[in-house]
């Protein structure tokens, strides 16, 4: 799988590396907007059988424009499954989850205290599944619950 390298917004560049290069390639995390997404999808040269989408929908203005880049999507021949939403922070996951979408970029360790799993979240063969805690995954972290203390005090 290619990911990265050249500029975000040069879907020329994109379109001929797909047209060389028969493996998957895994693109869009830097890209923020429904028009963005369109544009990729239209000149890039993306191919809905074997390439990846990751747009962050933390980035991507939110849940709303993500829902309207996947419907997008559908109506271009895309699978949900193609999608694995860039980020790995609990948001990303937990539309990856209720989207029904191919995965989520996650980083455990990383962007403490917000970052990675909720504190009871089970890790199993590179999988990990969502806590029965409501919310989004921050209210299972207790360091970033500390932080966020300390800041209302």
């Amino acid at each position: 799988m290619v990911r990265g390298g050249g500029r975000p917004l040069d879907y020329r560049l994109n379109a001929v590396l797909a047209e060389h290069y028969r493996g998957s390639i895994a693109t869009g995390e830097n890209l923020f907007s429904l028009q963005d997404a369109q544009n990729l999808i239209r000149y890039g040269g993306m191919r809905p059988d074997r390439d990846y989408l990751q747009f962050d929908p933390a980035l991507s203005y939110g849940l709303t424009e993500y829902l309207r880049t996947q419907e997008m999507l559908a109506q271009h021949g895309w699978s949900s499954r193609r999608c694995i939403p860039h980020g790995g922070h609990q948001f990303s996951l937990h539309i990856a989850a209720a989207l029904k979408l191919g995965g989520n970029e996650s980083y455990p360790g990383e962007f403490q205290p917000t970052g990675g799993f909720a504190d009871d979240a089970v890790v199993e063969d590179s999988y990990v599944g969502l806590t029965e805690m409501p919310g989004i995954g921050f209210e299972g972290k207790a360091k970033f619950y500390e932080v966020l203390r300390a800041l209302h005090a």
